[in-house]
């Protein structure tokens, strides 16, 4: 029997599917898996005073105890930004802000322009930043989110589950899942891929190639993006959602020469450009 219930949480509709449970059973794993989304929710927020980024955001000078959650995420954006040479970067927060996507947070200390990713140190779960910054965890934490929350259910093979947060989606048991690769840019076919024990994350849009002294930086895209005001769009296949939804980011932004990136961490980019079409990016 399928199961399927949908919440708002982390800004978009998330829907848990289970398959293979009676009724009662695929209520109480679904319960779970939103709770972890929840918790995800309330550590990572933007908004709410009290989450770890709020608090690294005002305080991150003087060092923040951060829960272990915050920190594993923290370590994979480094990761991730250090491989795509900081076209990954939580620190563009700044200029989220300046461009009235996101509120200016509480903070005594405004952020330095010249912040970056490098200037954020992890020791244990103490997060430290060098000199005044601001951080924004949105393109990287739904997907961590999602990954927990299939975590959380901690079901047995035979079980299928989907996960999907607003277009980042997990797979986990025996089938395959279909997958439209839907986007208002695509006017013409639209691909179907099937992600089986793995994850999948979309993004594009103009907004993530905004220029910054002659680069350009968006949505956790740091300076060094292609084109201004092309039409992009991007869906990665990778083995856990938080490196798909992080990498979406840097396609955007790398285009083509987003390949050894993404043969780094084993992923495969589904890549459409207004007036190119489709394009597959993987490294050999």
């Amino acid at each position: 029997m399928k199961i399927s219930r949908a919440k708002p949480l982390l800004g978009t509709l998330v829907e848990i599917s289970v398959d293979g449970l009676d009724e009662d059973a695929a209520h109480c794993v679904i319960d779970r898996g939103f709770a972890a989304v929840a918790e995800i929710h309330t550590l990572m927020s933007f908004y709410d005073a009290a989450s770890d980024v709020s608090r690294l955001n005002a305080h991150g000078t003087f060092g923040v105890q951060v829960h272990p959650h915050t920190r594993a995420v923290l370590l994979r954006a480094q990761e991730i930004a250090e491989h795509s040479e900081g076209l990954f970067d939580i620190t563009t927060a700044a200029h989220l802000v300046n461009w009235g996507f996101l509120p200016a947070p509480m903070s005594t200390q405004p952020p330095e322009s010249a912040a970056s990713w490098r200037d954020i140190s992890i020791a244990d779960h103490v997060v430290r930043f060098s000199q005044p910054l601001w951080i924004d965890l949105g393109g990287i934490a739904k997907g961590y989110a999602v990954d927990c929350a299939v975590t959380a259910m901690d079901l047995p093979a035979h079980v299928q589950v989907v996960v999907n947060a607003g277009g980042d989606l997990r797979v986990s048991g025996p089938r395959a899942e279909p997958v439209l690769l839907r986007s208002t840019l695509v006017t013409d076919t639209v691909p179907v891929v099937e992600i089986a024990d793995g994850a999948l994350a979309s993004s594009g849009g103009r907004e993530h190639q905004r220029p910054f002294h002659g680069n350009f930086v968006g949505p956790h895209v740091g300076r060094g993006g292609s084109s201004v005001g092309t039409q992009r769009f991007v869906s990665v296949a990778a083995r856990d959602c938080v490196t798909a939804d992080a990498l979406t980011k840097v396609v955007l932004a790398a285009g083509m020469n987003a390949e050894p990136i993404l043969g780094h961490f084993g992923a495969i980019a589904y890549f459409y450009e207004a007036g190119a079409g489709w394009v597959t990016l993987q490294s050999a």
